[in-house]
């Protein structure tokens, strides 16, 4: 034992450093079922609760002395005056155990090692002969005078001393003694002995608690009457205190005729024991303790045993007021469970008179509901109101309520559960086991179609309360909660045994039924009726069952079990999220008829993968939390505890295992989002995923982020926003299955262009009154732009009328070189949205339609009187051109960048809606120098048009655009129109996984400015000095090097533009007045001049106010030949434009 104490450091430096080589590899194997943590096993065999860990142990004798005999002194007692028991002694944080199974929890021991008390007990349990004694209840630690340099403790408990007697003439309870004898080095022996010291030390904060608890036991009450004065004493038996609460069976009698089960025969056995053994927390466990549960519990003391078998007492002594203060904290409030209590209270064993007064139907519905609140994952299950009944006739609501926790938690888990994937896992368990025991029956059963679960079912989940006779099946509870679930196998296993002739005859499940249901209703007769030997004719049929289950199928044991459910359990868990998500997908509603069934399982599967990864997730580091802030509560001898980091399972839960998140919050469905649709991936690097998640998680989350080949970041847009909340129908700040499924089946399963537009607009109609703003039109653009910053995925395909404003471009130019490259889809796209933009505000409507008529006609007239002084040569128009000269250069002044990647739309004289316009030709293409029209009309409609751009930017003039008016100017515009009969709803893919292998559709920002820097230097111009429009607004012909990243900045020019014009719009009022100011100023100076410029060029100007007043919504590049771009210097002060001492063509 030695070496192993002095191997265990060495192996924990050899993990860690294998840990931070290998971040995969964990100091420690976490929990899972099929490789248990030593803690886990630890707690397990010996019903400790969930924060206890092994800390020390060493090998050991145990010596009980005998009773009478207990020296006052000292020193090492003899053999002949008591009982020695070799075994192992483990040290936790809270509890001094003993076993005689030598079990170890040491790191460095081996799993076999550690779960050798799963094997065969022999009737002993798991936690074999030996004690599991709270410090706190350990009044004194002696070191004794032994022999041969034996190191040995002498132990007193507080046994008996806890409870003041209630009459003056009760003897005293002599002291318990324990003497224990460590086998080991001085150095290892010395060792333990510190951390028991400080643990005791610890251990006197916690005796209050043991006894509060101790008050409340039987075994008190049962050993004050038996050490007290004989009854008759009318003056001593004043004194005498009530008796403990014992159950519902104190009121109105326990079950079976107490004669018959010679209850206070047991009752004497008992109080002998505990007289020398100790009792209650103090219980020394020796072969007679085992003996006696399997000849049945006295009725006032079963409820006790059943206490300390589980566990529960260790559980309830660390919040003895916990049961209270839940049903003070929730007193008043409903719930669902609540709701379906109330329908099973009058379900619950009617049989039995206790359950038909109100004092009973209180107590179940006062415990059921405890617990619903304090584990609302389980809420209330099927069947629980069976199995609490049965315990609250021996109990007391406290005691079941602790005891129903154990139950749920670590002996059955599973079995009450929304899915009872405990209870299915047990059955599949159980008809392997009948195969491998009794393969003629099973052959047997298989050839008839008779199912065996139609009557183990029911067994296992009521514990054969409701299968047998209430006497009977509280004598297999009995055992159960001695030796654990492997009692249900062997006690079903037994009763095929007994009854296989009989059943090898049937041939349906009737018969089957009714051939056990006859053997139940027979258990107390005799097993062999007909024998001429009477102590064979005094046997029952109970009798014959205990003996069968526990000496024929002894080989059932907890390891087997184990081994089975293991084996089991992915199977069974299948046909449960199979049969769950059938159901779910069934019950969804009529708007999911509109997805395909693949489509609707996709959903499923991702939803709950999202919802159980972020459990995991939570749960990790709520774990984490809780760890370090017992390490902090801990004392420091209890600081390096290695078992601790390996307590926690942190994998992804699974629908089949039970309750269930159902609710998905917009961090989820960023996540959602980004599975399901390449433009929800965010343009940054994903997170490096931490050494620390590399544990049992690996596998599960390597296999989620497989089908994107990389561990995808969600992207955070305000497109996303809106999604989510139009989702949320119940506006509860989180989606439900069925919103996902209804968000989804509008927009892929319509199929209907005018239904996607009209969605789409009431994601943006904030108000619900089918009207978006001047700010929900620019957030449609930015939109737009993101949703199609990855590509297409081909579903856009450009008619060839698309190439008009190329064509255009070469008919207007003859004897220019021209780029003749055509544009790509994204760069087209790139147009549409800005020509989306200019088109919104051109044909919104105002809001407040006076103000703004009043505005209009009077700027109106303004534009017409210059047009008709420009027509006639008037002299004001020169003092115009400086306005708008001023203009502009305050324009350039401005500390806000200008979008310098699209050209101003050339001004036409027909609406352009009613022809198609080619997408992308206003931004992207190189406008040619048209000549402008001398009529009038054309530069009235010009003006206009002009100064209808500005009252779009003009705060004080707010307007709108409708339903109407966005669907006109999307379907105004060919690739707007197939964005949304293709792109948008065919871009979540459900079924279909996105493929992002292509490193073509990922684009990012990084070459944020590269347009501008570009034109600045002149790297947009090829070699002979032609300036391509393009190429200085960051595009590249397609097929050259480097195209993917020129276009991430079109993509990223656009939306800057649309930032831009959100920017500018404050700025608007600013620049009008300054204008109106100017205006004013310099009215007497034009007039002055108007006659003194009649020659100047008419043409120029105009073409110059037209480029200022539509400059409001984009930027102006113009495109001329290299030759004349170098001597191009515009005369701001004449107004004139030379080109190489060469006037401008006309």
């Amino acid at each position: 034992m030695d070496s192993g104490l002095q191997q265990a450091p060495f192996n924990t430096l050899v993990q860690k450093a294998q840990s931070l080589i290998d971040p995969s590899v964990t100091v420690l194997s976490p929990t899972t079922e099929r490789n248990p943590s030593k803690s886990v096993l630890f707690r397990h065999q010996f019903r400790l609760p969930d924060s206890q860990s092994p800390l020390h142990e060493i090998s050991a004798e145990l010596f009980i002395p005998a009773a009478h005999t207990i020296s006052t002194e000292p020193s090492f007692e003899s053999k002949e005056n008591g009982t020695k028991y070799a075994g192992e002694l483990h040290l936790s944080e809270s509890f001094l155990c003993f076993s005689t199974q030598r079990t170890s929890f040491l790191p460095n021991s081996s799993f076999s090692a550690s779960s050798s008390f799963t094997g065969q007990t022999h009737g002993t349990g798991p936690a074999g002969n030996g004690f599991t004694l709270p410090l706190c209840a350990i009044r004194r630690v002696e070191r004794m005078k032994s022999q041969s340099h034996v190191f040995s403790l002498a132990l007193t408990t507080w046994n008996g001393m806890l409870i003041p007697s209630s009459g003056k003439d009760t003897p005293t309870v002599p002291p318990q003694k324990l003497v224990i004898h460590l086998d080991g080095s001085q150095h290892a022996c010395e060792r333990f002995c510190d951390g028991l010291k400080k643990g005791l030390r610890e251990g006197t904060k916690e005796v209050e608690s043991l006894r509060t608890v101790v008050s409340h036991c039987y075994s008190e009450y049962l050993l004050e009457r038996l050490l007290g004065p004989s009854r008759g004493n009318e003056k001593e038996d004043a004194h005498r205190r009530e008796p403990p609460d014992a159950g519902l069976g104190m009121l109105f009698r326990y079950p079976g005729d107490a004669r018959k089960l010679r209850d206070r025969s047991k009752m004497r056995l008992w109080g002998e024991y505990f007289r020398e053994n100790g009792r209650n927390a103090t219980l020394v466990r020796q072969p007679t303790f085992h003996k006696l549960i399997r000849v049945g519990l006295p009725n006032r003391l079963r409820g006790e045993i059943w206490e300390i078998s589980s566990g529960s007492l260790y559980i309830r002594m660390r919040s003895p007021n916990l049961y209270a203060e839940t049903l003070s904290k929730h007193s008043g409030k409903d719930s669902l469970a609540i709701e379906e209590i109330e329908k099973d209270l009058n379900r619950s064993l009617p049989e039995y008179p206790g359950f038909q007064s109100e004092e009973g139907i209180g107590r179940l519905r006062r415990v059921l509901t405890a617990y619903s609140w304090i584990n609302e994952e389980v809420g209330y299950c099927q069947a629980m109101n069976i199995v609490v009944a049965a315990l609250l006739i021996y109990l007391s609501e406290t005691q079941a309520f602790f005891v129903l926790s154990v139950l749920c938690d670590r002996l059955l888990p599973g079995y009450y559960s929304i899915t009872m994937y405990g209870t299915l896992l047990d059955q599949k368990v159980f008809e392997s086991l009948v195969e491998k025991t009794m393969p003629v029956l099973w052959d047997h059963l298989v050839k008839s179609d008779v199912q065996l679960s139609v009557v183990s079912l029911p067994w296992f989940l009521s514990l054969y309360i409701n299968s047998m006779p209430l006497v009977f099946a509280f004598r297999v509870l009995d055992v159960f909660f001695l030796e654990g679930p492997k009692v249900l196998f062997q006690i079903g296993l037994a009763i095929l045994r007994i009854n296989g002739e009989e059943l090898l005859d049937v041939s349906d499940d009737g018969s089957f039924i009714s051939i056990l249901k006859s053997y139940f209703s027979r258990l107390d007769e005799s097993a062999h009726p007909k024998s001429e030997n009477e102590k064979l004719r005094a046997i029952t049929r109970f009798q014959e069952l205990m003996v069968v289950a526990f000496k024929e199928f002894a080989a059932v044991t907890h390891a087997s079990v184990a081994e089975q459910r293991a084996k089991h359990k992915d199977a069974v868990l299948e046909n449960i999220e199979s049969f769950a998500k059938r159901t779910s997908i069934r019950n969804l509603g009529p708007e999911s008829k509109k997805l395909a069934v693949k489509d609707l399982g996709a959903v499923y599967d991702r939803f709950y993968e999202i919802l159980y990864e972020r459990q995991a997730k939570d749960k990790a580091a709520d774990d984490e939390q809780k760890r370090k802030e017992r390490q902090k509560l801990r004392p420091k001898f209890l600081s390096a505890n290695p078992m601790v980091s390996q307590e926690n399972d942190n994998r992804p839960g699974r629908v089949g295992m039970g309750p269930s998140p159902s609710i998905m919050d917009y961090t989820d469905f960023r996540n959602f989002l980004a599975k399901t649709a390449k433009w929800a991936v965010s343009d940054s690097p994903a997170s490096p995923v931490r050494a620390d998640q590399l544990n049992s998680t690996q596998r599960q989350r390597r296999k989620s982020a497989s089908a994107w080949n990389d561990n995808a970041e969600p992207a955070d847009h305000d497109f996303m926003h809106r999604l989510f909340r139009h989702w949320d129908e119940s506006k509860q700040g989180g989606l439900s299955l069925q919103n996902v499924v209804n968000g989804l089946a509008r927009l892929k399963g319509t199929g209907d262009i005018m239904a996607t537009i009209s969605y789409f607009f009431n994601l943006f109609d904030d108000q619900g009154n089918d009207r978006v703003d001047r700010e929900g039109i620019l957030s449609m653009s930015e939109a737009l732009l993101f949703l199609s910053r990855r590509g297409f995925e081909g579903t856009l395909t450009p008619s060839d009328s698309s190439n008009a404003v190329d064509q255009l471009a070469s008919a207007t130019e003859p004897d220019a070189k021209r780029d003749t490259t055509k544009l790509s889809t994204s760069e087209r796209f790139l147009g549409s949205v800005s020509a989306f933009i200019r088109r919104c505000f051109e044909y919104a409507d105002p809001d407040h339609p006076a103000n703004h008529k009043e505005n209009t006609s009077t700027l109106t007239q303004e534009v017409e009187q210059r047009v008709d002084r420009f027509a006639i040569g008037d002299e004001d128009e020169d003092e115009d051109e400086d306005d708008l000269l001023e203009f502009l250069e305050t324009r350039a002044n401005s500390k806000r960048p200008v979008p310098q990647t699209v050209v101003s739309p050339v001004p036409v004289s027909s609406d352009p809606l009613r022809d198609p316009t080619p997408s992308c030709s206003p931004p992207l293409t190189a406008r040619p120098t048209v000549q402008a029209s001398n009529s009038n009309n054309g530069s009235s409609h010009s003006e206009t048009r002009a100064a209808s751009h500005n009252l779009a930017l003009d705060p004080e003039n707010p307007l709108h655009i409708t339903l109407p008016t966005f669907r006109m100017v999307i379907l105004a515009d060919e690739l707007l129109e197939q964005f949304f009969e293709s792109f948008f709803p065919q871009s979540f893919h459900l079924s279909d996984a996105p493929n992002l292998n292509a490193a073509s559709s990922l684009t990012t920002f990084t070459s944020l400015g590269t347009p501008v820097k570009n034109l600045m230097t002149g790297s947009s111009t090829d070699k002979e000095g032609f300036v391509h429009v393009g190429r200085a607004g960051g595009v590249v012909e397609p097929g050259s090097r480097g195209l993917r990243g020129v276009l991430d900045n079109i993509v990223n020019d656009g939306m800057r533009m649309a930032a831009e014009m959100r920017k500018r719009m404050d700025e608007a009022q600013r620049d009008h007045d300054r204008n109106n100011n100017n205006n004013n100023n310099n009215l007497a100076h034009r007039r002055e001049e108007e006659d003194e410029d009649d020659e100047f060029d008419e043409k120029a100007p105009a073409r110059r106010d037209q480029d200022l007043l539509e400059g409001a919504e984009v930027a102006s590049i113009k495109t001329m030949r290299s030759d004349t771009a170098a001597t191009l210097q515009p005369d701001l002060m004449g107004g004139e434009m030379k080109l190489g001492g060469e006037q401008m063509a006309q």
